[in-house]
């Protein structure tokens, strides 16, 4: 037998072998492309549910920060309103709908802080069910101005929570599982209730159970109230300043009154405390202060709107 020349066999089966290992990691290539752009496209589609269900919700706290005014002032010249969706039983029974429907289209995408917020406000409503089911419907502007500030209170949280995903939460694209928990737990839940107008008012809301009560319930206190006159070239005068305090006994509060003539004047000059549950004013101040008759209106009108506070 002839000698095989193997160098000339040996250039054709490195070519051979080279297109084989060539055509592999071209295949290798191809499937590792192919699935990270399928990753890329999944993740996409992810991303932009998430950023849709965020906005739905977001559409919920812009509606309950919607109110409507009653044409009335408060005694520190602020304009009463109320929130639309307490308007009167229709308009609550719409917003629920909104409400769930949103909630049950949108939760899968929902990021954990805003599941969390959006039960509470769920868990709010429900409880909330049990109370306006005894309120006739020309009632409910009076009950929706005591829950003026829960509704605020609730919207706001609800907006926290979205605007935390739009800042860095997007970043976290797994899908919510209907095996975690997404509500806060029990004990928390009932502390942000309990702070809530809802509980702390609520025999004040009872006073507009099953019959028409045409009286306007008293707004809400601030932990510090101006109040003033307002003369004719536009200048603030008779400007008196009520502030919340701890009464002696810490059982609740009272209120330390200051005043100063002009809002130009640097400084407030305290003359006295007041509370809400006798409606007494207790001057006390080492010097003597000429508080003028005006002032003293101002405050009677304050104490007289706010009294009901104290039941």
């Amino acid at each position: 037998m002839e000698n095989i020349d193997w160098k000339l066999l040996l250039s054709p089966f490195l070519s051979f072998v080279g297109v084989i290992i060539g055509a592999f990691l071209a295949f290798l290539s191809s499937s590792f492309l192919k699935k990270k752009e399928t990753r890329l496209k999944i993740s996409e589609k992810i991303l932009d549910k998430k950023i849709e269900a965020h906005e739905n919700v977001l559409e919920l706290a812009k509606l309950l920060r919607s109110t409507l005014s009653v044409n009335a002032f408060t005694v520190e010249k602020e304009l009463i309103t109320y929130p639309l969706i307490l308007h009167n039983k229709e308009n609550y029974i719409d917003w629920k709908s909104h409400l769930y429907a949103k909630g049950n289209k949108n939760s899968h995408w929902l990021s954990e802080s805003t599941h969390k917020e959006l039960f509470f406000i769920q868990d709010y409503f429900v409880n909330l069910d049990n109370t306006l089911e005894n309120v006739p419907d020309e009632n409910m502007k009076m009950v929706a101005i005591i829950l003026r500030n829960d509704i605020i209170n609730l919207s706001t949280n609800l907006e926290k929570s979205i605007i935390e995903y739009f800042d860095n939460g997007w970043k976290d694209l797994r899908i919510a599982s209907k095996k975690k928990k997404f509500k806060y737990d029990s004990k928390i839940a009932l502390n942000r209730l309990k702070n809530y107008n809802y509980s702390k008012r609520h025999l004040e809301i009872s006073k507009y159970f099953y019959e028409k009560n045409p009286t306007f319930p008293a707004t809400d206190i601030k932990p510090i109230t101006i109040l003033f006159d307002v003369a004719p070239n536009g200048l603030k005068v008779n400007i008196i300043k009520i502030k919340e305090i701890p009464n002696l006994d810490n059982s609740g509060v009272e209120y330390e009154l200051f005043f100063k003539d002009f809002e130009y004047d640097e400084h407030f000059i305290r003359f006295g405390t007041c509370d809400l549950i006798s409606s007494k004013i207790r001057f006390q101040n080492e010097k003597i202060i000429d508080i003028p008759n005006e002032v003293l209106i101002l405050l009677n009108s304050w104490i007289e709107e706010n009294q009901e506070l104290s039941y």
